[in-house]
């Protein structure tokens, strides 16, 4: 199989991202894959910010 490198890089974010199911966590494949593939580029830029909502007036605090 061959992939582009945008679509190489696509798969190392959702291997190193993706949640893992629990039979396979005791086994190092998200890693063996990522060993293979390549660790994600980190971003560029400024992070993400988290926004706050006052959310009172429906009760919740």
């Amino acid at each position: 199989m061959t992939f582009t490198e945008e679509e190489l890089e696509c798969i190392r974010v959702c291997v190193a991202n993706a949640p893992i199911p629990y039979d396979i966590t005791l086994k190092k494949i998200p890693g063996d894959i990522l060993q293979k593939i390549g660790d994600p580029k980190p971003r560029e830029g400024a992070p993400l910010t988290i926004p706050e909502y006052d959310l009172s007036q429906y009760g919740i605090s």
